[in-house]
Formats: structure tokens, sequence, C-alpha cells
């Protein structure tokens, strides 16, 4: 194999680093490494009211241990490193989702809390909606049973959540959407993203507003990212039946509540984060996203809200907007200056060829191996002598190969004997020559064999022999691979008579009750001759 070009990770990344004080410190840090998790390069990480609740020390990520930490909790980036748990995601997939330590040139994320950004999206834009989906997402309609029709409050909505909660419900269906916010200049924010009535609540009596846009009846469920003393509105412009979710407590988590209203209208309230959520629950969260959410952000109907964009040199003021209310969208910090190389790849040899179909066995005397095999149990052998490969060239050049093959199956791996009757070039002559005999190879199967012939010289392998056996559908090519005895690989092609031959095989093995071991079969059977087809099918009974 050729060598292949490799992007060189540092070894140190820039990571802010909260626990230290009043504000994040920008340090260098090693790259965190963890089996099994998704590294990424991170180009922009949202920013969060929970971010600067952490800093505080008012709030703790079940995953987040005790002491400094880095910070952040919302990504968009670039897979750096695979997991062995999403083959889904190969390096240099783009992603978004949530994870701990966002605010750092590289993150480490669970392979089930992050998913592919749509092609339509930068990596800014994709940066804002991950928190938002999950925490709307799950509280509309896993927490709170939003059915398509049903009206929904959405109490601070020009929050960066509140923005996506407006167009998560009309993509999904609602019939009226209220959104509230306390400024009239935020007032067409709300509007643009979907919602029917915007409410300004420091001006306008909220229940009235609702009542008057439901024909009386309330919003059949409310969310509320605001809490304090507007929560004690919601249950009169909640609908009977309806139900009110706490989400965020902008303006404090107290509040004075009539509970006789609450009683009387017969309203479920809800309290929800996902502060002390497991991984394992929140893989849930993301997962539900699947079936609607995320089509909707593909196909526009969830838009990002991006407010500002700040390098992560001038964080503090990204957290001082966001500190003061000015923001109307998600606030971005921007860590793209850190990866201005090739975009990662993935690896050119793992899984590229699938599962080994056949093992290979170069030997100087087919019958001997063939009663050893069948005395291991191995059989019934299908012995083709005088197999003579079309448009066989070794080493680029052609050569006029004979050779006799017998194969048989053990499970489903087929084991093949080679031995080359003439003395034309090739890569058995050669393995015999160099005073080696067993396994020579090992093969891969492909019904769509010019792709992964394709796919396999532009990871830079190279071909020392390669031919056919029978029509179009019998290609083959043994790459040069070779480091030590039973390291060739083949690629093969698996369709037409090839594979129906080779599935009779198979059944054969599996029904073989020990007669028979050896059948001699017409060379001309795999290119599909009917004659030689005929003759195993009478070999099967």
């Amino acid at each position: 194999m050729t060598s292949t070009t490799t992007l060189t990770t540092p070894a140190t990344m820039r990571a802010l680093i909260g626990g230290k004080g009043d504000d994040w410190s920008l340090e260098e840090t090693e790259l965190p490494s963890q089996l099994g998790a998704v590294r990424i390069q991170v180009h922009a990480a949202g920013l969060n009211r929970a971010d600067l609740y952490a800093l505080e020390g008012t709030y703790t990520a079940n995953s987040q241990g005790e002491g400094p930490f880095t910070a952040g909790m919302e990504v968009a980036g670039v897979v750096e490193t695979g997991s062995l748990l999403a083959p889904h995601l190969p390096a240099g997939t783009r992603v978004m989702g949530i994870t701990v330590g966002a605010f750092a040139d590289y993150a480490l994320c669970h392979p089930r809390l992050v998913v592919p950004i749509p092609d339509r999206l930068g990596f800014e834009e994709a940066a804002t909606l991950p928190v938002g989906l999950v925490t709307e997402h799950d509280a509309l309609v896993t927490q709170a049973g939003f059915t398509t029709g049903k009206s929904v409050l959405i109490v601070g909505g020009t929050s960066s959540v509140g923005l996506i909660g407006i167009q998560l419900a009309k993509a999904l269906g609602a019939g009226t959407v209220i959104a509230t916010t306390t400024s009239d200049a935020k007032r067409a924010a709300l509007l643009d993203a979907g919602a029917d009535v915007a409410v300004n609540t420091a001006t306008e009596d909220l229940a009235a507003a609702v009542l008057a846009a439901t024909d009386g009846r309330g919003a059949d469920v409310t969310l509320d990212h605001v809490g304090g003393a507007l929560f004690a509105v919601l249950p009169a412009a909640t609908a009977v039946g309806g139900t009110i979710m706490s989400i965020g407590r902008l303006a404090g988590p107290a509040t004075a509540l009539d509970l006789d209203t609450v009683a009387f209208r017969r309203q479920k309230l809800v309290g929800t984060t996902f502060s002390i959520r497991t991984r394992a629950e929140l893989g849930e969260v993301v997962a539900a996203l699947g079936e609607h959410v995320l089509p909707a952000v593909a196909d526009g109907r969830i838009a990002p809200c991006l407010d500002t964009v700040y390098p992560v040199s001038r964080a503090h003021e990204a957290a001082r907007r966001l500190r003061a209310g000015d923001a109307t969208g998600k606030i971005v910090i921007s860590f793209a200056d850190a990866h201005t190389g090739p975009a990662p790849t993935p690896g050119t040899v793992a899984n590229m060829f699938g599962s080994i179909a056949q093992i290979g066995y170069v030997v100087r005397d087919i019958h001997a191996s063939m009663e050893n095999f069948t005395r291991a149990g191995i059989g019934p052998w299908f012995h083709l002598k005088g197999v003579r490969p079309g448009d066989f060239t070794y080493q680029g050049k052609p050569s006029d190969l004979v050779m006799d093959v017998a194969v048989a199956n053990s499970g489903d791996i087929q084991i093949e004997l080679i031995t080359p009757v003439n003395d034309a070039p090739s890569m058995y002559r050669d393995f015999l020559a160099a005073g080696n005999e067993g396994v020579q190879h090992i093969a891969y199967w492909s019904e769509n064999y010019q792709d992964l012939y394709d796919r396999a010289l532009a990871a830079g392998f190279t071909v020392g022999q390669e031919g056919r056996i029978g029509g179009a559908d019998g290609r083959f090519a043994y790459l040069q691979t070779e480091h030590h005895p039973g390291t060739v690989i083949e690629i093969s092609d698996a369709g037409g008579s090839k594979k129906v031959v080779f599935d009779l095989i198979r059944l054969a093995a599996a029904n073989w009750d020990g007669t028979n071991p050896i059948q001699e079969i017409d060379a001309g059977l795999i290119g599909g001759d009917p004659a030689a087809m005929t003759a195993m099918m009478e070999a099967f009974g």
C-alpha cells in the first residue's frame, strides 16, 4: 500500500476554564481523549444561560466533575476522531450537539448526543440549534404530549430557546402560537419566528391576550422560560386540562401561585431540567428529534436564530451581552481560527472492505489439501481443473495463468485452494517460490465491485494481479498488501452467476452428511455455462 497524507493533531488546545473566578480563563490544556467518544474540531459553540449559572456556581451538570472545568454545552464542528459506537459519524462529518466542555478547540461528545449538520447550515448557524431543539421538543412533545392542532403559549419567546420553540410548534402543526416579550422592539422577532400573536407582558395583560387569541379557552400547552412573578399568571392563561412546563427561571425560581386555579382547571404543572439527566436519558432526548424535528431543520421550517458571533478571545464580551439581556437569539463563540487546515477525513483502511468472505490457500498438492480439510469436517469440495482466468494480468502485464481451484464452505466463510499448473507469472507462483504454502490471501466480496475497486485505488492500494473468471460479473483483483504470508487482500465481484454458485456451495456445506466429499466440476460453471450449472445441480441432488 502506498503512503497517504494524515492530518497532524496538536498536543494542546485552547479552552475556556470555569471554576477559578468570576470569569472564564482562556488556557492551554491537553486534548481530551476517551474510548467510545467522538472527538470533534469545535468550529462554533452556543452560549447559554446555564453556562453563566455554571460560572457563578449555581448550576452543575450531572456529568461535570468537581473543581475547575472546561465550560460550554452546545457545539458544532467536524468529527476529528470517530467512535466504534458511531460508524455513521466518520471523521470529516459535520455535526452539532450537546456535550460537556464545548468551549474549546476540541471537544469529546457522546455519539448519541450529536447529529449531522444539514448541508444548508454553516457552523455558526448550527451552534444555535442543539440546546433549543432538545429542550423545546422534550418539553412540548415528550412531556406535555403536544399533538397537531393544539395551541401553544411560549413565555420568554425572544430567548434563543424560545425562538426555537416558536418555530418547532409551528413546524409540528400547532393551531395557534402565542409568544411573549418585555420589549416592543423585540415583538417583530416573535412574529418573524412564526408566532401568530406577540404579547408584551410589560404593558399587556397576558391572560387576557391569550384568552382572546384562543376563543376563551387558553393555551393547551404553556412553555415557560421565565419563572418569577409572571409564572403566577400562567394557570389563568392555560386551558382546562392543559399543561404548564417550567423550563427556565430567568426571572428567578420563586413565585406566588394560586393553587385553586390549577385545581379547578385540572392542569398539569411539570418541571424539567437536563442538568441531572444521565447520558442515556439525554441520548433518548436527542434520538426523539429524528422523525420530525431534524427534517424540519433540513428543509428550513426551523431556522437558526443567530444574534452575534464572538471570537474566543472576546468570550467575556459575549457573556456580558447575554447577562444584559441585549441578545435576540443565540450568541455564539467561534473557535474556527484553530482549524484552518484540511478537514479530517475517514481512515483509508478501516472497514472499507466489509467482512472477510473467503480465506485463500495456495498449495502444491490440491488433492491432499482437500482430503485434510475433509478430515477436519469441512466439505464438500467443488474441484475445478484447468481454470484459465480471462483478461488476467500480473504487475500490469498479460499472463496466461492456468490453475486448479477447489472451494468449500465452513459456515459463511468460504475456503479456497489454488494450485498453479503452469509457469505463467502470478502472485500464487511468487508465494510458492518464496517457500510458502498455506494461507495466501483473504477475500472481500462486493456486488458493486467497481465502486470497491475505485475506492481501494483512491485509498492508495496498488494491484498485483487481476482478471476475471467467467463473464463481466466475475472480476477479481489482488492488492499488494503482503507483509507476511497470508496478508494479501483480494477483492472480488460477487454478482451474477458467481453469486449463484457460491450460494449453492454454502448451502451444500450446511446440509453435508459426509458423503461425496469431493465433486469434480467443469470450470465453465463459474461463467454461468448452462451445462456446468445443470451438472452442479445434479451433484446437489
